[in-house]
């Protein structure tokens, strides 16, 4: 039977950061998170070049050239991308040059077969024969041209998961670049924050579309 074991919603903004502006204190002192989550923040790195924590739902890592926030829990998937629009609302002359809104499924496709019948769908093995001994699918990555228009690309990627028996992880990235790459970097974050909020909600139900998709294949093709 499958199963889901986890279910990983993320925001990522490619740029240039102050690391260390994005503290725990910070966020709740503009609203963008409780007090009580700030303060029992479990904090691993603040640093000019470095900040990672986790408060209550939220995971935030922040590095100079990449902004990451995310959460497992599908409740506080609003209030992540309001606290990203928010805190780039207040920081909206940041240079940003890329956005990716994504959904990372972990599945416990239930079996040995299934496992490997995923395996054989995506990454067959004929191609392999007198070039590898019992090969077998590490990795698969795919791009694909953005369904709705806008620039940039969808990327799927599948892996299995060594941690679990049977388990895969499907991550879906929706990338997006500006409309006009001679924007200056310093004029692109609104039109990513116009993003996130237009489109947020359909790029999280269309990435599990996608995932029931695939493993649905997986299952058709292993009762053929």
């Amino acid at each position: 039977m499958l199963r889901m074991l986890k279910d990983v919603a993320s925001i990522v903004l490619v740029g240039n950061f102050n690391p260390a502006i994005f503290q725990p204190a910070w966020l709740a002192a503009k609203e963008l998170i409780r007090e009580s989550e700030a303060t029992g923040a479990n904090i691993e790195i603040i640093h000019p070049e470095l900040t990672q924590f986790c408060a209550g739902w939220l995971r935030l890592s922040v590095g100079t050239t990449r902004f990451a926030a995310s959460t497992e829990d599908p409740a506080h998937w609003g209030p992540l991308r309001d606290l990203v629009t928010g805190a780039f609302t207040l920081l909206d002359q940041t240079p940003t040059s890329a956005l990716g809104l994504n959904r990372t499924v972990y599945v416990d496709l239930g079996d040995s077969e299934t496992w490997h019948a995923l395996g054989h769908l995506l990454a067959p093995k004929s191609p392999w024969e007198g070039i590898l001994r019992e090969p077998g699918m590490n990795a698969v990555r795919l791009q694909g041209l953005r369904a709705d228009g806008r620039p940039g690309h969808t990327f799927v990627r599948v892996e299995p998961l060594a941690k679990y028996a049977n388990a895969v992880f499907v991550n879906i990235t929706n990338e997006y670049v500006p409309t006009d790459p001679a924007t200056p970097a310093d004029t692109n974050t609104p039109y990513f924050l116009q993003c996130i909020k237009e489109d947020w909600e359909r790029i999280l139900a269309d990435a599990k579309v996608s995932v029931d998709k695939l493993v649905s294949q997986v299952l058709r093709e292993q009762a053929r």
